[in-house]
């Protein structure tokens, strides 16, 4: 999965349908049953790792050897719905 980076504040930007998509088709023939279920996206994983991942999925442990976890974990949710004056 990929998505927008902002390099001035190293921000990972995704939309949260987009996740949750890419989510349910990597589980839908694995684990269907974790489907629609709440998650925390901690980090990235490198190429290598997710490559290896692949072939043997339950290397959990090698997996996060190349895990990079984020610094901090931020939540945006729109407050205003349309145009309009800015709050005095």
């Amino acid at each position: 999965m990929t998505g927008k980076h902002c390099s001035n504040c190293d921000l990972l930007i995704l939309h949260q349908d987009k996740v949750e998509e890419l989510l349910a088709a990597a589980l839908i023939g694995s684990n269907p049953d974790l489907i629609g279920n709440d998650y925390l996206v901690i980090g990235t994983v490198e190429r290598k790792g997710w490559r290896e991942a692949q072939k043997n999925p339950y290397g959990l442990k090698s997996t996060l050897d190349y895990l990079h976890d984020f610094r901090e974990y931020v939540t945006f949710e729109l407050e205003n719905y349309g145009w309009g004056p800015a709050d005095d």
